[in-house]
């Protein structure tokens, strides 16, 4: 569920925990994520290949932040 309110939106996972900067979510694929805050205070995971951090061509959230949708936070979960 994503909330709007004044100036940001408010996230929460489909356990109704909120979703904050600096957790860890995880995803409908099991995959582990820390959630970031975009310059238009948007909270999102990272958008860059991971492929490319562990190999040093690239460093996260280079290639931005993915926001997520409303049917996105409903299959998430806050593990952290």
């Amino acid at each position: 569920m994503i909330k709007r309110i004044v100036n940001r939106n408010l996230y929460y996972d489909k356990n109704g925990t909120e979703i904050t900067e600096g957790c860890m979510i995880k995803l409908k694929d099991g995959s582990i994520q820390t959630v970031y805050r975009t310059v238009d205070n948007e909270l999102g995971i990272d958008a860059t290949n991971p492929s490319w951090i562990e190999r040093g061509i690239a460093v996260p959230c280079e290639y931005g932040i993915y926001p997520p949708t409303v049917a996105e936070t409903e299959e998430v979960e806050v593990v952290s």
